[in-house]
């Protein structure tokens, strides 16, 4: 995942195919957004604990603020990630529509584990089953991500032919350790399901780097390392 293009060229003719799935797709992660404040109880007067005052109600909701930012920031780096990779994409056909309603399903059904997590982050028990169903869920949306971007730019071959070789390796290079880091993320819960969590923050502050930057620099010094022998 990354939240920056690593080159953007003039801008060429686009099949109006595309602005619609960007429309919808717009659409729907902007109602996963706000599905995810759903997951934080509204304390009322009336709540069968209101006798321990509403700071106290407040303070003890804590694991779903936690669950709702994490998932936030997620949803927001998955938008930045479609919006560069479909800044690309020039045409749409049956295969391209069907691995983004995939992944898009992913994004509307990540209210559920947050929520799950929310609830259960503070238990004593089954805590781990919270973490594992959230990471899983991560996980599964990075292999199609990863998998609508292979088909794109390397099968279809429907992305922008300014789109050079080195910045198309180099969004793929950015784009590919994103479901192995969220599963190692899951495997670090086996040891402790807290560890895991600050996994996921650590994940959240390396994607806001612009790491297909970093690709394409690292590629041209190989290159020119190479081209000086």
């Amino acid at each position: 995942m990354t939240r920056e293009a690593p080159h953007a060229g003039p801008a060429i003719d686009r099949h109006h195919d595309v602005a619609r799935v960007e429309a919808f797709s717009d659409g729907v992660f902007a109602f996963a957004a706000t599905l995810l404040a759903l997951g934080i109880r509204i304390p009322r007067p009336d709540d069968p604990d209101a006798s321990t005052g509403l700071y106290a109600m407040l303070v003890a909701q804590w694991p779903s603020y936690v669950a709702f930012a994490l998932s936030f920031v997620t949803v927001g780096i998955v938008w930045a990630n479609h919006h560069v990779m479909f800044s690309y994409v020039m045409r749409t056909d049956r295969g391209l529509l069907f691995l983004n309603l995939l992944g898009l399903m992913l994004v509307a059904f990540l209210p559920v584990p947050t929520a799950v997590l929310g609830s259960w982050l503070a238990a004593g028990h089954d805590r781990l089953t919270a973490v594992i169903f959230y990471a899983g869920t991560l996980v599964t949306y990075g292999v199609v991500h990863n998998v609508l971007w292979w088909y794109a730019a390397y099968r279809a071959h429907v992305t922008s032919p300014q789109l050079s070789a080195r910045e198309r390796r180099a969004l793929t290079l950015a784009w590919l350790p994103g479901p192995f880091l969220y599963a190692l993320g899951m495997a670090v819960a086996l040891i402790d399901p807290w560890y895991a969590i600050a996994v996921f923050a650590f994940i959240h502050v390396l994607y806001e780097l612009p790491t297909s930057r970093f690709f394409a620099a690292a590629q041209r010094a190989r290159g020119k390392r190479r081209g000086g022998r």
